[in-house]
């Protein structure tokens, strides 16, 4: 498990981060005013973090809200990220996560697309993620605004969508005097600037597991990821030991049901044979 910290009340030491057990950090690019001293990643933090090998992924969020002010603010926003980014010795080609840190409704899901192309124009399609709860992350995955997600557990209603790359917890922890909030990476690549080309190879293998997994649940049943654990599905029908048959076994039976229709037809295929030879 893959553990990080975000924070923007101050700026813990990058090895008291790394003594405490996180792996990386997810970063914001702009400024927290007074209130909140620790907002922006400054270049020497991003040093220090990078020589305590923690990674760094990247946010922008102002305030709450902003997402719904549309595609221009996307625009705006996508490029003074992208600036503080190279600014802090980060590259172009990694995700940036714009936050729609409230309850959104799905009559408000529009702009906060429309914000996201806008992002998108500047940054590339490949490039843009999403925070917020379940429902804002799973709309803008649906409509291929977002190709990154970052869900946090709030207005989340205890879902979790299978497809983030980050799960922000409601848990916090206090590092270095710093109060953080704890995600968990979901994926691999979650967006870490680290990763190049050269570096992705190492994943491969876990990127072979997820897959494996996914063809063995289509296979075996959901639920069933561990080899052994497997479920079947009930759509399929019931075995003689009243479990749920998996794809296979359904196969199986589908094909000892045509062998049995067959041995009823083989006779009376022949018998019209013969009475149309008379």
């Amino acid at each position: 498990m893959t553990l990080g910290l975000d924070y923007a009340g101050g700026r813990p030491a990058a090895t008291a981060i790394k003594t405490a057990g996180y792996d990386f950090v997810v970063r914001y690019l702009s400024s927290g005013g007074p209130g909140l001293p620790g907002k922006l990643l400054l270049p020497e933090e991003a040093d220090a973090l990078r020589a305590a090998d923690v990674d760094i992924v990247s946010n922008w969020e102002t305030f709450a809200a902003r997402m719904l002010d549309g595609y221009a603010a996307g625009v705006y926003d996508a490029t003074v990220a992208l600036a503080q980014v190279l600014a802090c010795g980060g590259r172009s080609d990694r995700p940036i996560y714009f936050s729609a840190d409230f309850d959104a409704t799905e009559a408000q899901q529009e702009p906060i697309n429309d914000y996201l192309r806008g992002a998108a124009s500047v940054l590339g399609d490949a490039n843009v993620g999403v925070y917020g709860g379940y429902w804002v992350c799973a709309r803008a995955l649906d409509a291929g605004v977002a190709r990154w997600a970052w869900q946090t557990d709030a207005w989340s209603g205890g879902q979790i969508d299978p497809r983030i790359n980050l799960h922000q917890r409601i848990a916090q922890v206090n590092v270095d005097g710093v109060m953080c909030d704890v995600n968990e990476a979901m994926t691999s690549d979650y967006g870490q600037w680290s990763l190049t080309p050269e570096t992705q190879k190492g994943t491969d293998m876990a990127d072979i597991e997820i897959l494996l997994g996914d063809i063995r649940e289509q296979l075996a049943g959901q639920g069933s990821r561990e080899p052994g654990q497997y479920t079947g599905w009930p759509q399929l029908g019931q075995n003689p030991d009243g479990s749920h048959r998996t794809l296979v076994d359904a196969v199986a039976a589908a094909l000892e049901g045509i062998a049995e229709l067959r041995k009823a037809i083989d006779p009376l295929a022949a018998q019209h044979r013969d009475a149309a030879g008379k």
